[in-house]
């Protein structure tokens, strides 16, 4: 006896330093503490932060087009040519060139050139540039404006996963109550039922409530499985770490101050999200009007300065030779060599007007384009102002009539309590049927799972309606 009873408690033991490390792995969080982690681990405020940082790189780019060019340039070239008749033609380096020979005489020409300098393009009537800029402008802090929505949602979104939490691990001890109630039903219609003083049809039914509650607790647990995997996700934390909700389920004390107006009011003042679609509206606009200024005159200026040298060098075999085209140049007398070289610089601008006449019809339909995505997020907007105005009426409703549903739960749950105690009394004294317990088990757990939800839906109403208002008021 004495070796098990040791043997019991050792596995007692050992079971219960592995639940304690199993508590141990389930990390608890306060809603704050929630907030405080999920804000800058989410992935849809991140996703909104790289789209403002590609809307200013868009506006940068944009920006640069304006800007002028300034391009070196630079150009070497070397050329041979041999010829007995004394007419060269179409060299791109050379021209065309004309030399004087004797008869039978034969010319050879080398010619080598080098130059450099700086070129300046700039375009004096950036017209498209601008609308450009001014569209990716308005683009930028409609970015801004849309990280600062995704700030409110994720914000919710955190705070609806934490509330459900706190429902589902509210909820379960309510099923394990539930289930003790019908296993000890159970026993008692079974001792009744084999002491001849209850039909089998009780053990039948207190069987089925025990089966009942325990799929009901099953389900429970994996409910709250799968409210801690959704708000760990969020939490970004490892899935051997489940969190569990610190803060109790309780009521709000302070009422919403606002009336409905008041509130729909201030929902559609300053909304990131009907600023996101306004601007991204405007943006469209100058879209459009960036595609018809293609077809207004571009002005560009061209200027360059640069030095080049130049050295020419011939040999012939007649006594005399003169060399003609774009210079007219005397060789000297030679019966053998001669060469020329030297060097010069140049300079210059030029003013290019580009009046497009025809594009085929690319400008208006870009246009018209970008006229329509305007139109359809001024649809959006509206839209949207819409579903603000449904969604702060309906929570704005539903916080109202929450505390007086939340005390009738609370009466509810008292009423049910009394009534099972008594039922269950007058069950055991074989005044009322089992049914009849049935029914009273059932409303208990009913109405306590009810005053739990109401609880919560308060919270989410409340939240709903910070949300959409920008912050408590």
């Amino acid at each position: 006896m004495d070796v098990a009873l040791r043997r019991g408690l050792g596995l007692a033991i050992a079971l219960g330093t592995l639940g304690a490390a199993a508590a141990g792995r389930s990390a608890e969080f306060s809603l704050e503490q929630v907030l405080e982690r999920g804000l800058p681990n989410s992935a849809s405020l991140e996703l909104s932060r790289r789209q403002l940082d590609r809307s200013e790189a868009s506006l940068g780019f944009s920006r640069s087009l304006r800007l002028p060019q300034l391009n070196l340039v630079g150009s070497g070239s070397f050329t041979q040519v041999g010829t007995s008749i004394g007419v060269v033609s179409n060299l791109p380096t050379m021209g065309d060139l004309s030399l004087g020979l004797g008869q039978n005489g034969y010319a050879l020409l080398q010619s080598s050139f080098a130059g450099g300098g700086l070129v300046l393009e700039a375009n004096l009537l950036p017209l498209k540039e601008a609308a450009l800029v001014a569209a990716a402008t308005e683009q930028t802090k409609a970015s801004r404006a849309s990280l600062s929505e995704a700030q409110r949602q994720v914000r919710f979104e955190l705070e609806t996963a934490y509330r459900e939490l706190q429902l589902r691990q509210a909820l379960l001890p309510v099923w394990e109550s539930a289930l003790r109630a019908s296993t000890a039903l159970e026993r008692d219609a079974q001792l009744f039922h084999s002491r001849g003083l209850a039909a089998r049809i009780d053990v039948l039914r207190s069987q089925a409530l025990r089966a009942a509650d325990r799929q009901g607790l099953a389900t429970a647990k994996a409910q709250l499985a799968g409210a801690q995997a959704r708000l760990g996700q969020l939490l970004a934390l490892p899935l051997q770490e489940p969190p569990s909700a610190k803060d109790p389920i309780q009521s709000l004390a302070d009422p919403w101050p606002l009336d409905l107006a008041s509130s729909v009011e201030r929902a559609l003042d300053q909304r990131p999200l009907l600023e996101a679609l306004a601007l991204q509206q405007r943006a469209s606009q100058q879209q459009a009007r960036a595609a018809r200024a293609a077809l207004l005159p571009r002005v560009s200026l061209l200027a360059g300065a640069g030095f080049n040298g130049n050295r020419i060098y011939g040999s012939q075999t007649s006594a005399a030779a003169n060399l003609s085209g774009a210079a007219n140049l005397s060789l000297p007398g030679f019966a053998g060599n001669g060469s020329l070289q030297g060097s010069f610089y140049d300079w210059g601008a030029l003013l290019l007007l580009r009046q497009p006449l025809y594009d085929g019809g690319r400008a208006r339909g870009a246009a018209a384009l970008a006229s329509k995505e305007g139109a359809v997020l001024e649809a959006d907007g509206e839209l949207a102002r819409r579903q603000i105005r449904q969604a702060v009426a309906s929570s704005w409703e539903n916080l109202r009539a929450s505390t007086e549903s939340i005390a009738a739960g609370r009466e509810a749950v008292a009423a049910a309590q009394r009534g099972l105690h008594d039922a269950q009394l007058r069950y055991r004294a074989q005044v009322e049927p089992l049914t009849e317990v049935l029914l009273v088990q059932r409303d208990l757990q009913v109405a306590r799972a009810a005053l739990l939800t109401a609880q919560v839906q308060q919270a989410l109403d409340r939240a709903l309606l910070e949300r959409e208002t920008g912050g408590p008021p």
